[in-house]
């Protein structure tokens, strides 16, 4: 192909913010999932905001692990407790116990099965 076929891209367009709007800038360009050119692109044209960049979805293994480890934790509490305590440590006892039924919950349909 000779070089005068051939097609010249034109100049890009540099946009340089303020000092004082520079970390602005990069941060919601980052947070905005684009890249650097979409973002400014969305901004210029009068577009609405780009939505914020989902979250990294939950690791199923980590997940599972944070599952089992939570079945552990509440298995040594329910056989921690001495059968002479007070009302005061079996109500703190049972709190926890709550709580970690509702971790283990939450991780169980964030992964999809049945609580």
């Amino acid at each position: 192909m000779d070089r005068k076929d051939r097609h010249k891209r034109e100049a890009p367009v540099s946009y340089r913010p303020p000092e004082k709007l520079r970390a602005e800038f990069h941060a919601r360009a980052a947070d905005s999932g684009l890249p650097t050119n979409a973002f400014i692109t969305k901004a210029v044209f009068g577009l609405a905001a780009p939505p914020a960049r989902r979250a990294a979805p939950l690791d199923q293994q980590t997940s599972g692990l944070l599952v089992a480890r939570s079945a552990q934790i509440l298995d040594r509490l329910k056989q921690a407790l001495p059968p002479d305590a007070s009302p005061e440590l079996v109500a703190v006892f049972e709190d926890c116990r709550g709580e970690l039924t509702e971790i283990r919950t939450c991780l169980m349909l964030a992964l999809g099965r049945e609580p």
